[in-house]
């Protein structure tokens, strides 16, 4: 990984020699801390470039719906085609997977968590509460179900990110964004939000496991 590149000043260099140092190492944090924006900025400048040339070679993200979402409740019906669902329609539907739905949602929260969290302690109490009131709050803005998501953790993690501020960090950015940034979302090219989300993941793999997994009885593998 670039962060971990060692080019910190030695015992022994002259003036030049440590400023030189501490500008590569300051560069190469930089590179570190912001590559995953970088990239999308850089090809969002490209796909710009090609569609002033009238081409285009990238798939781009397309419209982007600006302005915040309106507050509302949620809606207890929904017309597909030429019938209206009741909700009590819309219930029986589902089926089981209105009780599966939410367990999976919580069980992968709560797995993200601990595999993000380096072995510190996990609440799983505070995590069930946490999307609980995530989940009442965005069905006021017909947003999608809330969820942990391995690609958004990975990203994250992968970014530096230590805290739960980084949550807050996140949401802000988004409502900003939402507000007055949407129209740039159309050059996005969607090639390079799966190149970020690959490399973010591409890191947890371990490797090393595979060997003792494959000595073992098969049995045992199973």
């Amino acid at each position: 990984k670039v962060k971990d590149i060692k080019v910190s000043p030695k015992e022994g260099d002259d003036g030049k020699s440590a400023k030189l140092r501490n500008a590569a190492a300051q560069a190469l944090w930089f590179l570190s801390t912001t590559r995953n924006i970088l990239v999308v900025l850089v090809c969002a400048a490209l796909a710009y470039y090609f569609d002033t040339q009238k081409k285009s070679p990238f798939v781009l993200t397309g419209d982007v719906k600006p302005g915040l979402p309106e507050l509302k409740p949620p809606p207890f019906s929904a017309t597909v085609g030429n019938h209206t669902y009741t909700f009590v329609e819309m219930t029986s539907t589902l089926g089981s997977a209105i009780f599966v739905v939410p367990l999976l949602s919580i069980l992968e929260n709560i797995a993200l968590a601990k595999v993000f969290s380096e072995g510190k302690y996990i609440d799983a109490t505070q995590e069930m509460l946490a999307l609980g009131v995530c989940n009442i709050a965005s069905s006021l803005v017909d947003s999608m179900p809330v969820s942990g998501a391995l690609s958004r953790g990975a990203v994250n993690h992968a970014s530096g990110v230590a805290s739960t501020a980084g949550g807050l960090y996140t949401g802000a950015l988004v409502l900003l964004s939402l507000q007055y940034f949407t129209p740039y979302f159309f050059y996005i090219p969607k090639a390079s939000l799966a190149a970020v989300i690959i490399a973010a993941v591409v890191f947890m793999m371990e490797l090393h496991v595979f060997k003792p997994i494959w000595r073992t009885k098969s049995k045992t593998r199973i």
